[in-house]
């Protein structure tokens, strides 16, 4: 695994022109021939704007338009390393952390953040395939003003949860999840729990091949019927937690980094970006293996800038 380093990032990314170079690269590729004129040319980049100009009908090309970058004032040196730091993170950059870093207001580091994450949301096309264990888990639900005795009743509500199919923990935020052992996930937050909502998300990503592990809700008493899975189930209740070869370890511990992102980083998300904090937990997760090319993924995604 080939580390990328500080040192490498900023002999590759020492200032706003080489970024913009590379964003002009990753838009256009290695342009021979204006695409407005289609002679064979040149392009000069404009000193006073973030744009370049072909030497021959002049019209002039801004690389930044409909990406992340867009109409922002922020040097693109700064968005750059923003970026390096969300891929060498292992759970999450905060705004207040972006705030401090680049000495920006929190506005600014909020709105960086998630247009970060708008780059790292797409999901691979692929199913999922293999072994595939599937899960739920709650986000949010702050029990404010409330007894010691009612936040222990909202505990054991919550622990009960998946017996009580369709409802939410104490206004908490479920999170779908299917993963790949060793491989690739997928999470989706949802409103609820809800059946037909879940086997539908489990029939649009899982390969009908893969073999699948769940616990014992009822939830996924129909699997096999329905969707043709062969499937296996663990019973927590009895703490059973392997069975064979299926169990749900591999989902749980992403789960586990999903909840050290949120509680540890963030500390608190609104339901209204949940999805977005998920996704970039997912990302994280999807390329944990790739090292020092996290970074180049995260920049490559400019080039599906309007599909």
């Amino acid at each position: 695994m080939t580390k990328y380093t500080i040192k490498d990032f900023r002999a590759q990314y020492p200032s706003d022109t080489v970024c913009l170079d590379k964003i002009f690269q990753l838009r256009y590729g290695k342009l021979t021939h204006c695409p407005e004129c289609a002679e064979e040319t040149t392009f000069k980049r404009i000193s006073t704007r973030r744009s370049y100009q072909c030497r021959k009908c002049y019209t002039q090309f801004y690389p930044t338009a409909g990406t992340v970058f867009e109409k922002t004032r922020t040097p693109l040196s700064d968005w750059f390393f923003i970026i390096y730091m969300f891929t060498t993170t292992r759970n999450g950059v905060s705004a207040k952390e972006i705030e401090r870093a680049l000495g920006v207001t929190y506005k600014c580091a909020f709105r960086m953040g998630h247009k970060i994450r708008e780059l790292i949301s797409g999901i691979d096309p692929e199913m999922l395939k293999g072994f595939v264990e599937f899960d739920e888990a709650y986000s949010g639900g702050i029990m404010k003003n409330k007894s010691n005795a009612e936040r222990k009743e909202a505990r054991e509500l919550a622990e009960g949860q998946k017996q009580r199919i369709g409802r939410n923990s104490d206004g908490k935020t479920p999170i779908f999840a299917m993963v790949e052992r060793m491989g690739r996930v997928r999470a989706y937050v949802m409103p609820k729990i809800r059946k037909e909502a879940v086997y539908k998300l489990i029939k649009d990503n899982v390969d009908r091949t893969a073999i699948v592990s769940t616990d014992e809700s009822r939830l996924y008493d129909n699997l096999n019927k329905q969707l043709g899975f062969e499937h296996g189930q663990v019973n927590h209740s009895a703490s059973e937690y392997k069975k064979g070869i299926f169990c749900t370890n591999t989902v749980e511990g992403f789960f586990s980094q999903v909840k050290r992102t949120i509680k540890g980083t963030h500390i608190s998300v609104s339901e209204k970006y949940l999805q977005s904090y998920v996704n970039e937990c997912a990302f994280r997760y999807n390329n944990r293996g790739t090292g020092g090319a996290m970074f180049g993924i995260v920049l490559d995604q400019i080039k599906h800038v309007g599909e």
